[in-house]
Formats: structure tokens, sequence, C-alpha cells
């Protein structure tokens, strides 16, 4: 292999094949560098993207925060106002209350009223019906007056199984009447028992 010497060159020869060879280290150790740093700039780059698109999303939510709460409070009335046409719980003492008060409002007289269990929800439906059986001496006049005041209650009640009977004796109170007032209870799904673990002892 041939070999480069110097030693019959001018001293300026010499000195030109020394600085194309530092210029040649200097190039190549700056091309890696510029090579790396172009390497992490585009990697930066990537995550600052990155981090600006998820800011802006976040700055987005912030903007229709107002408009979510506005739509939880909407749904909040909505669900207030199903709960008490559809109630989760008996509230007999209420129900008792109103009976009492559309009776003397009627100029009945209440002469019944009984509460049976209430049964559980039947054919997948979300409710229970709760049959109230009431019992009221009054007049015939009167008789539509009332169940149209039970019909106009806030939860659902309707009027079922009606029997009207004469008094023997008619002076204040002509007739006595019999019905269910039927209302309903919504039942609170039951969430679904976890599968038992395969393989587990007996």
């Amino acid at each position: 292999m041939a070999t480069l010497s110097l030693n019959d060159k001018p001293w300026w020869a010499g000195a030109i094949v020394g600085v194309i060879l530092a210029a040649g280290i200097v190039y190549g150790v700056k091309a890696w560098q510029i090579d790396n740093m172009d390497s992490q700039i585009r990697d930066a780059d990537g995550k600052i993207a990155e981090l600006d698109k998820k800011i802006e999303q976040g700055r987005a939510a912030e903007r229709k925060l107002p408009q979510f709460r506005e739509e939880v409070k909407r749904l909040e009335l909505e669900l207030e106002k199903l709960r008490r046409i559809l109630p989760s719980t008996r509230n007999t003492e209420e129900i008792i209350k109103k009976i009492k008060s559309l009776v003397d409002q009627g100029d009945f007289v209440l002469g019944r009223i009984s509460f049976p269990k209430l049964g559980g929800a039947t054919g997948g439906d979300p409710y229970a019906e709760w049959p109230i059986s009431i019992s009221v001496l009054g007049r015939y006049h009167n008789l539509a007056q009332l169940f149209n005041r039970l019909s106009n209650f806030s939860r659902i009640i309707n009027v079922e199984s009606v029997t009207i009977s004469a008094l023997p004796v008619q002076i204040e109170k002509t007739i006595g009447v019999d019905f269910v007032a039927k209302t309903f209870v919504y039942v609170e799904p039951k969430e679904a028992a976890a599968p038992p673990a395969k393989g587990g002892g007996k």
C-alpha cells in the first residue's frame, strides 16, 4: 500500500495536508453532533405538538364546562319531576294525607284505607304496582270530582274496581263507594351477580 511521505515536500505541503485533515475531523464531529441535535429537536417538536393538542382539548372542555353544568342541572330537574311521578319509595304518610284532604274537599267520609304489601316488579318492568283499597261515604255528584282530583295527584294514581252501593238511610250521605287507587313505585335495578370463578373449590 502506498504511503504519503512529506519528507521531500516543501513545508507548506505538510501544512495543507494538516489543515485538510483537521477540517475533515471537525466536519465529521460537527455532522455527528448536528444529526444528533436534529433527532432531539424532532422528538421535542413532536412532544410540544402533542402537549399543545392536549392543552387545546383542555381549553375546549373548559369553555364547554358552563354548558355541561347547565345540562346537569336540567337533567337533575327532569329527574326530580320523574321521581314525583314515579317515586322509588311508597311515601305512605304522604298518600294518606293527600287522600284525606281530597276526601274532605269532596265532602266524603273516609271509611277505610288499606295499604297492601308492595310486590316486586314483574315482566321486566322497572316498577311495582301498589293497589290501595279505599272505602268512602258521600254523595253521588261529588264522586267524579273526587276521582278527578286523584288523577291530578303529582304521582301516578289510577282508579280501578269501583263499586257503588246506595246507603239504606240517605240523609247527608247517599252512597258508599269502594275503589282501588293503584299507584306505582320505581324499583331500582339490581346489579348482576358476578359469575363464580372457574376452578374454585367447593
